[in-house]
C-alpha cells in the first residue's frame, strides 16, 4: 500500500498506534507522515501524488459555527486552483501536462455533514454545499473527481445528489420516485442486500449484478487513534467599550433634545 500524508490543522495531532503480536511487531504497518496547516486553503499545496492524502479536519471540529465556514473555505480554495491549473501535487511532471491539472480524485466520508439537506445540518450549514453543487461540473472538466459516501440519499443536497454519475447502493439504499424512478423501483432489493453487497447503477442507469465489496478488516484489530486538540471558534470582540451611563445623564440627554 502506498504511505500515507496526514494532513493536520497546526494546533492539533494525531496519534497513531499500531497492536503488537506475540513477537512484538507490529500487526499491519503503514508508512505515515504528518504535515501541518495553519489556514485550511493551505491544504492543496501539501498534496503528493506518491501518497494517500488524508485530510484530518472533521475530528477537530467540535463546536457547529465551525463546520461551515471551514469547509467553504476549503473548496473555495480547491475550485480556485483547479479553474486556475494551479492544483499541483508533488511528485508530477508537469512539463508534460502541458499547463493542465493532474488527475485528482478526493473521497468524502459522509458527504451529508457537508453538504446537507434543508433540515438535516446545523442553522447556516448551506455554505459549503451551495459552493460545491454551483461547481461540481467545472470541478470533473478540470480533471477533479470526486468520490462520495452519504448515510442516506435524502440526507444530501438535492443539488449535489443529482450531480453523481455513478451510484453505488449498499444494504438499506432507498431512493424516491420522483429523483430516480428507476431506482425506485429496485428500493426493496437494496434493503435484502446482504452486508458487504453493493449494486452498482452507470450513468446510463443500468445495473451490475450484486458484487462483493472487499473486506479490509476492522481498523479497531489493527490498533487506535487519538485525535489531540480541536479547534475553536473565533470571539468576537465588541467593538466599541459600553461606558456606564446613569439615569441624570440619560434624563438631562432627553430634554436637550425635546428643547431642540
Amino acid at each position: 500500500m502506498a504511505p500515507v500524508r496526514l494532513l493536520i490543522p497546526e494546533s492539533c495531532d494525531v496519534d497513531v498506534t499500531f497492536f503488537t503480536d506475540s513477537e512484538d511487531e507490529e500487526v499491519q504497518h503503514y508508512e505515515i507522515e504528518k504535515r501541518y496547516f495553519q489556514d485550511p486553503k493551505e491544504v492543496w499545496n501539501l498534496l503528493d501524488r506518491d501518497h494517500i492524502n488524508v485530510l484530518c479536519l472533521q475530528r477537530f471540529i467540535l463546536h457547529p459555527s465551525l463546520v461551515a465556514p471551514t469547509t467553504a473555505k476549503l473548496f473555495e480554495a480547491l475550485i480556485l486552483k483547479a479553474m486556475n491549473y494551479d492544483l499541483k501535487p508533488a511528485g508530477y511532471p508537469y512539463g508534460q501536462l502541458k499547463g493542465k491539472n493532474p488527475r485528482v480524485s478526493i473521497f468524502l466520508d459522509e458527504l451529508n455533514n457537508i453538504a446537507p439537506s434543508r433540515g438535516q445540518g446545523f442553522s447556516g450549514d448551506q455554505q459549503a454545499g451551495a459552493i460545491l453543487q454551483h461547481n461540481a461540473e467545472q470541478l470533473r472538466s478540470q480533471n477533479v473527481r470526486l468520490v462520495a459516501s452519504s448515510h442516506g440519499w435524502r440526507k444530501l443536497r438535492p443539488g449535489i445528489r443529482s450531480s453523481f454519475q455513478f451510484l453505488i447502493s449498499l444494504r438499506g439504499a432507498n431512493y424516491p420516485s420522483s429523483e430516480q424512478p428507476k431506482l425506485y423501483r429496485y428500493n426493496r432489493l437494496f434493503e435484502k442486500l446482504e452486508p458487504g453487497q453493493a449494486i452498482i447503477a452507470f450513468p446510463t442507469k443500468t445495473f451490475t449484478d450484486k458484487i462483493r465489496i472487499p473486506w479490509y478488516g476492522k481498523g479497531e484489530d489493527l490498533g487506535y487513534i487519538r485525535y489531540i486538540g480541536h479547534l475553536k471558534p473565533d470571539v468576537d470582540k465588541p467593538r466599541t467599550s459600553k461606558a456606564s451611563v446613569s439615569l441624570e445623564d440619560l434624563v438631562l440627554a432627553l430634554k436637550a433634545v425635546a428643547q431642540n
